[in-house]
């Protein structure tokens, strides 16, 4: 089970693939490593008077020109002690992730690959416990239309132990239109997007076990204002929780407003940025 978590979580959307010479990863890590960090966000819960209660993450961030997101380290105050490094493109594209969950010597590795053309090819994702690791590799498929548009991309497991494809539709401006996940021939994560003026205003996320909804709406400029969650109970869909989102004047997330509808509860999450002064430069 927790293998197939772990490939859900990972097995994420991302670039066109072709044939081609892979670049290596290591030259960019390197160079990304020499970096300082550019800010710090904390992650509090605080009461209706925004007094803080407790300290839920860390996330320690370096970036690039244009403030190009290029490293996260996030640390996460549970009980565990759990930690995720994220390492990006200067496209922002994910192409390096490690996460220790703190418990049972487990830790997952992910990482993909591009080729001469900056295009993913393949992709690989390591899950570790008690020293003993398997490797589930993937392969990203394109097909393209007559003028040369994406329509669909296929990323297909090649592991032994489970068999599992993950299914792109694009639209006219090659902005996903729908998406599915399957895990041994089940059908395990259907999700749907709309548009207006090719900026996306809602998404829809359908779960199978347990069945849960998720919708998200989101303002113009593309950032999520709200999300819903239905939960499925006795053949009935109930609102369960909803998610507010709010944004200070620089469009970074402010607050979020969570109100739990099924068990009658309000937790409020905000988000407390810091600044370093110093800036390298990278990756031309």
């Amino acid at each position: 089970m927790k293998k197939n978590h772990a490939l859900l979580f990972f097995l994420i959307i991302l670039q066109s693939c072709q044939s081609g010479l892979l670049i290596d990863n290591k030259q960019i890590i390197d160079k990304i490593d020499k970096l300082n960090f550019s800010k710090t966000i904390f992650q509090v819960s605080v009461d209706e008077n925004e007094n803080i209660i407790d300290t839920l993450s860390i996330e320690k961030i370096k970036m690039g020109k244009n403030d190009i997101v290029l490293y996260k380290l996030k640390e996460y105050r549970n009980k565990y002690g759990t930690s995720k490094q994220s390492y990006f493109r200067s496209n922002e594209d994910l192409f390096y992730q490690a996460t220790d969950f703190g418990f049972s010597d487990w830790r997952t590795e992910y990482q993909t690959f591009v080729n001469k053309d900056k295009v993913i090819d393949k992709a690989q994702m390591i899950n570790i416990e008690s020293e003993k690791s398997d490797t589930i590799f993937m392969k990203y498929n394109y097909s393209y239309d007559s003028e040369g548009k994406k329509e669909t991309l296929s990323i297909t497991s090649l592991s032994d132990s489970i068999g599992s494809l993950s299914f792109v539709k694009y639209n006219d401006n090659e902005k996903t239109e729908f998406k599915y996940r399957i895990i041994d021939n089940d059908t395990i994560e259907k999700s749907r997007m709309k548009y207006l003026n090719r900026k996306i205003t809602e998404s829809t996320h359908e779960y199978k076990e347990p069945f849960m909804l998720d919708v998200y709406d989101y303002s113009i400029n593309e950032d999520v204002k709200s999300k819903k969650t239905f939960k499925k109970i006795k053949d009935s869909l109930i609102n369960s929780v909803e998610y507010i989102y709010e944004y200070n004047s620089s469009g970074n997330l402010e607050k979020i407003i969570i109100n739990d509808i099924e068990n009658d509860t309000i937790m409020i999450w905000k988000y407390i940025t810091t600044y370093n002064n110093v800036y390298k430069k990278l990756l031309h």
